[in-house]
């Protein structure tokens, strides 16, 4: 029987990717989703229940626990991405212990936000694709050289990666990869309202996301270039 698992990065209309996984396969052999976390042996143990594990998980608990599970993920333009998550924690209910970028964007319009301090904006904004698909997101110390060589690895073994820009097509590839998904296809859920668009922002706000995202842009156009390598 095959098994997927699904790297869900944020912004990458994974939500719906999620969802559309539901309606093919059931309810029960999607796993619900869950943040990024180091795993334990426990959870893994729990989540490999599922046909589909999907969720926010990283480089390194794939390869520690789900090494022989057939990869899936969907990828984004960085700056898209980025901007789109800004958006979106800005209209998410702040809590008492809310991450420190989450609470950054409620209090800051979007040039003071990404023109905050590294470490406050890390988790969601930082390299996030590569580090998620190339080392731990949680790891604060990652090596990006390394991370990018072996997230650029994980897409090469992945048995479908997809774009968030080009959905339509790359599903439809999917679903020759996998006859029995025939009939998949993505709802709009979880979408960032009010956002402003990326064409309007300013020079010095494209140009710090760019340098946020250096690795990302790198991962990304890799991808591009596989995707019309196989087209």
């Amino acid at each position: 029987m095959r098994k997927w698992v699904f790297v869900h990065i944020p912004k990458t209309a994974g939500t719906s990717f999620q969802n559309a996984l539901r309606k093919i396969l059931g309810n029960d052999a999607v796993s619900p989703s869950f943040n990024a976390s180091r795993l334990s042996e426990a959870d893994a143990e729990r989540l490999d229940q599922y046909t589909v594990i999907s969720g926010h998980i990283s480089k390194v608990d794939l390869d520690r626990y789900f090494p022989h599970r057939e990869l899936l993920t969907i990828l984004r333009d960085p700056l898209d991405r980025c901007v789109s998550w800004y958006y979106f924690a800005r209209t998410t209910p702040l809590v008492i212990y809310a991450p420190s970028d989450v609470f950054a964007a409620q209090q800051n319009g979007i040039e003071a936000f990404f023109a905050q301090d590294e470490r406050v904006i890390y988790r969601n904004i930082v390299n996030r694709q590569v580090r998620q698909l190339g080392d731990h997101v949680l790891n604060l110390d990652a090596d990006y050289g390394e991370a990018l060589s072996r997230a650029k690895e994980t897409l090469r073994s992945a048995v479908w990666v997809g774009r968030q820009e080009h959905l339509a097509e790359d599903i439809a590839r999917l679903v020759g990869i996998v006859p029995d998904w025939a009939g998949l296809s993505l709802d709009r859920l979880n979408c960032t309202t009010g956002r402003e668009s990326s064409d309007n922002l300013s020079r010095e706000v494209i140009s710090k996301i760019a340098n946020l995202n250096t690795y990302d842009m790198e991962l990304y156009q890799y991808a591009g270039q596989r995707m019309r390598s196989v087209d």
